[in-house]
């Protein structure tokens, strides 16, 4: 038996149990009208899930077992669905669950393990496309019956790894000459981030139409546009 998961599953066991601690302590303080300290609860709880969830399937990865990257690249696609695509106006986009807004929180290899797969898969048999002088515009919605605290920061871990594998696939360089970032908050019933890549001259299209865009996001075709195909 593997030494290394026998030893992974019984910090598994104690991390799950601190937890459900934090969760049920998080549960009482919004009980009884103390939210900021359930939301700090609910951070320490986020920061404990995310990193958990990197390392044991990190660990998973490196058991030298074929089967199971394969096994758990599926489990991934369940779980972490991520919906990628184009939309009418020819820009590329993404819907996948909600990135940290914090740099407490923010995983870098928890994106990864989602968001790398996802653009590999999407793209295999696919045109190549590149968009040059762009916006990568991110709209977080947040969920509308939980308190905001703190200030987001929009320069942590995950939303940089997702503009660095956004890159890679779609652009021709994330460099500030060449790509510009927008966020924007929203409340709404589900919450998620939608990324989109928008050329430089569509942009006062995308100011004009961000606040009519219904919370599901823009509808994301697997179509190719084709201004923005190219020979590799």
């Amino acid at each position: 038996m593997n030494e290394k998961l026998v030893n992974a599953a019984q910090v598994a066991q104690k991390e799950v149990a601190a937890l459900q601690e934090k969760m049920d302590l998080a549960a009482k303080m919004y009980q009884s009208g103390r939210e900021a300290e359930g939301a700090v609860l609910l951070q320490e709880a986020a920061v404990l899930t995310r990193n958990m969830s990197a390392r044991y399937r990190e660990l998973l990865m490196s058991s030298g077992n074929p089967d199971y990257a394969a096994r758990l690249e599926q489990i991934m696609a369940e779980v972490h669905p991520v919906q990628i695509g184009f939309t009418e106006q020819g820009w590329f986009g993404i819907r996948m669950e909600p990135l940290a807004l914090d740099r407490e929180t923010a995983s870098k290899e928890y994106i990864r393990s989602i968001i790398y797969p996802a653009m590999r898969n999407f793209f295999a048999d696919k045109d190549t496309v590149r968009y040059d002088r762009c916006t990568v515009a991110y709209r977080h919605i947040l969920d509308a019956d939980l308190p905001i605290t703190g200030r987001p920061d929009y320069t942590n871990a995950e939303i940089k790894m997702v503009t660095d594998t956004v890159a890679m696939y779609v652009m021709v360089d994330d460099n500030p000459l060449r790509c510009r970032l927008s966020h924007t908050c929203i409340p709404g019933a589900n919450a998620h981030t939608e990324v989109y890549v928008i050329p430089q001259e569509d942009f006062v299209e995308w100011v004009k139409l961000e606040d009519t865009i219904p919370d599901e996001g823009l509808p994301l075709t697997d179509q190719v546009p084709e201004r923005w195909k190219v020979d590799m």
